[in-house]
């Protein structure tokens, strides 16, 4: 190795690799985290809240024509709790384990 080698890797290259690691740790995973908020946005947003509406709508419709047992009751609201609790359920276990 001889001198212009070892100063053109300590002036140019090093420095390159180096922004270059940080700017992909930055937004290397970006979109993916944009599309994922996106997701959870829409699965726990409106819509789902019209869809835990038309479930308890359709429970009153088997209660009316005696169909309803406790078992649709409880995945009823079983589903109901960990659709709009799901994010409060991750924190607490992120928080009991450390995370």
């Amino acid at each position: 190795m001889n001198f212009r080698s070892a100063i053109f890797k300590a002036f140019v290259v090093l420095p390159c690799t180096i922004f270059a690691n940080e700017a992909s740790a930055q937004s290397g995973l970006q979109p993916v985290q944009s599309v994922l908020q996106t997701l959870i946005s829409v699965l726990t947003g409106p819509i789902a809240s019209m869809l835990a509406i038309l479930a308890v709508i359709s429970c009153g419709f088997l209660a009316w024509s005696g169909r309803f047992t406790w078992g649709i009751a409880g995945s009823v609201i079983m589903g109901i709790v960990l659709v709009f609790g799901s994010t409060q359920i991750v924190a607490f276990f992120q928080t009991a384990l450390g995370n």
